[in-house]
């Protein structure tokens, strides 16, 4: 199936790992554990993907150091970074962001999240989507006070 989507989890845990395969079940989810910030540059690459998912390590700078080295590869500034973060490392989040991640989601994560934190990558950057449809035409309110005299 040539247009199957393709996600790669890093050192993912096998519960988060079972709610990304429930949440994209047509998905190709490759699972991959120990690569590092020179195994990108040297031998591996995760190839064509739509979905990166990393869990957060111990070592904070490998997790930022990984997540940098995933989106400094060519063909990466669209694909969708995901970090999984303990509840401990919510002080990660802050930083896995600016590092490169689209979003991070606190553990255990829910095959829903996953959903809609995809959607929301794909939507890309859209200033003002919050205030989309608040341009339409005001029904007048007779009850309503402009002020001054009539």
């Amino acid at each position: 199936m040539p247009d199957q989507p393709k996600a790669v989890a890093f050192d993912v845990d096998p519960a988060s790992l079972a709610s990304l395969r429930e949440a994209f079940p047509g998905w190709r989810i490759d699972a991959v554990h120990g690569a590092t910030t020179d195994s990108l540059t040297q031998d591996w690459s995760p190839g064509e993907a739509d979905l990166l998912v990393i869990g957060a390590r111990d070592q904070v700078t490998e997790t930022l150091g990984l997540c940098r080295g995933l989106r400094s590869q060519a063909g990466r500034a669209h694909t969708a970074l995901l970090v999984l973060v303990t509840p401990a490392q919510e002080a990660l989040v802050r930083a896995a962001l600016d590092a490169g991640a689209h979003a991070c989601l606190v553990l255990p994560v829910h095959a829903k999240d996953l959903v809609s934190m995809v959607a929301r990558a794909r939507g890309g950057n859209r200033p003002g989507r919050h205030t989309l449809g608040f341009d339409r035409a005001q029904l007048g309110d007779s009850w309503r006070d402009d002020g001054g005299e009539a």
